[in-house]
């Protein structure tokens, strides 16, 4: 069975699912990465190690966060 199967079967018993990341899905990523790219390619290191600490900070802070806030 797989992990989709699983939730499914899960989601009809009634289990309630929490988000346990909301800030890794696969849109924010690639949002995160782009704008990585751009700082990198127009030569702002410095803007660009500050926004990969940012990161590195709220994926460290996700257990305190609720993804209906987001």
């Amino acid at each position: 069975m797989s992990l989709r199967d699983d939730m499914k079967e899960a989601l009809q018993k009634g289990v309630d699912l929490k988000v346990r990341s909301p800030l890794c899905s696969k849109r924010l990523v690639i949002e995160n990465l782009s704008e990585l790219l751009e700082l990198l390619e127009n030569d702002w290191r410095d803007m660009a190690k500050d926004k990969i600490k940012s990161l590195i900070n709220d994926i460290g802070n996700t257990d305190k966060l609720d993804a209906g806030k987001l």
